[in-house]
């Protein structure tokens, strides 16, 4: 299973005089190619770099990550470190489309595949025909966001996105979302299986696999990109592609397929956004700013007394966690790994929240336990209030700062 998260930090500047040890080092050495062992797509992301390092007449070799990773998710992958160390790219990188601020910088290839978060269902299952009903999402994925925003009611959160597919096929959900891949994966173990999909429509549904190289592979990564520009061409290639793209799993899907592929290298600086590209979880690097959020001191106090009154029976008196998930930690959002906005947290909050009586608070209340949430996670605050019409559509990462 591949969790996917939403909090990219991007590690180093881009250092031009690099470039000639680059290419002596491309000349005499094997490119050291690495994927992720567990992602549902890592034969396709060994396929398509045998495609491009062929395209590109340079020897490659493949990293076994399995003891460094072990089953971690990506949330928890140093990439940047692993690159510095061990992996001179990384293919299948999981890239969102989205104009958000990134940490130093990193180069990222042009996209072969956009992999989308669907909704889907057991087409033997009686299910509403307005996609409404009990939804199982995987915790601390972007698919407990696309719920959200979505405006789904019922919720099965579970903890894997496998969770997620066995309680859609046993029928304890109505609706699960989830990954394309991880379903396609999971439909051609189990051949009796093909669920019916519908596309959703948030800011986080659509992801772009990508090479992701350190800074100072720019140069490889550029060459990268111009190989998966001309093999966008080639019918073999578009023949290995084709199944993963969500177009090929059933005629009523028809506005997703494979990304358009650009000759193009991306790079990221700190401050700077070229084309939007957000990286999935490629650092646990935080920056010196990055634990400052819109809230006022004044709102954490009253935001505290509403939490122990009407969230700490179920999330703990500490934000612990008791018969309901920790609500700060690691646990919760790991330090530049967190899967969350800070308006995705409070939109899933506002809707759902309290649990015996959702949506039911003011949203002066909500606002101040949101502050309050912020603070306890290592949050400072900058002096503007927080303000419940507008935090929904504050997209700064939720990070954790405390352990």
């Amino acid at each position: 299973m591949l969790r996917l998260t939403m909090t990219a930090t991007i590690l180093s500047t881009v250092g031009f005089f690099y470039v000639a040890p680059l290419a002596h080092a491309m000349e005499n050495h094997p490119v050291k190619l690495c994927t992720f062992p567990l992602s549902p797509t890592k034969s396709l992301d060994i396929d398509v770099a045998r495609a491009v390092f062929k395209d590109l007449s340079i020897p490659y070799r493949t990293v076994d990550l399995t003891k460094d990773l072990g089953n971690r998710s990506t949330s928890k992958f140093a990439i940047a470190e692993l690159l510095k160390s061990k992996c001179d790219v990384f293919s299948g990188i999981p890239i969102l489309k989205e104009d958000l601020q990134f940490k130093n910088g990193m180069a990222v290839s042009a996209p072969y595949l956009t992999v989308e978060f669907v909704k889907f269902s057991n087409p033997d299952a009686k299910v509403a025909a307005d996609g409404r009903g009990t939804v199982a999402v995987a915790y601390e994925t972007p698919g407990q966001l696309i719920a959200a925003e979505e405006g789904d009611k019922n919720f099965d959160v579970e903890n894997t996105t496998k969770d997620v597919i066995d309680a859609v096929v046993s029928g304890k959900a109505e609706y699960g979302i989830g990954w394309y891949p991880s379903l396609l994966k999971y439909e051609n173990s189990h051949h009796s299986v093909h669920f019916s999909l519908m596309t959703t429509k948030s800011k986080v549904s659509n992801w772009h696999l990508s090479f992701v190289a350190d800074a100072r592979n720019t140069i490889l990564i550029s060459k990268i990109s111009r190989a998966l520009g001309r093999l966008s061409n080639d019918v073999a290639f578009q023949k290995m592609v084709k199944p993963w793209a969500i177009a090929s799993h059933a005629a009523t899907i028809s506005s997703a397929g494979v990304g358009s592929i650009q000759p193009a290298v991306f790079v990221y600086k700190a401050g700077n956004i070229k084309n939007g590209y957000r990286l999935i979880d490629v650092s646990d690097n935080g920056g010196s700013t990055g634990n400052q959020a819109n809230f006022a001191q004044s709102q954490v106090g009253p935001g505290k007394k509403l939490y122990a009154a009407e969230c700490a029976q179920c999330h703990g008196d500490n934000l612990q966690g008791h018969t309901a998930p920790a609500l700060k930690g690691p646990g919760f959002a790991p330090t530049n790994n967190s899967t969350m906005t800070i308006g995705g947290i409070f939109l899933y909050m506002m809707t759902n929240m309290p649990a015996d009586k959702p949506g039911k608070l003011k949203p002066k209340q909500y606002a101040d336990i949101m502050a309050f949430l912020l603070h306890a996670n290592g949050y400072m605050p900058n002096g503007k209030k927080l303000d419940p019409s507008a935090v929904q559509d504050d997209q700064q990462e939720f990070d954790s700062f405390v352990q």
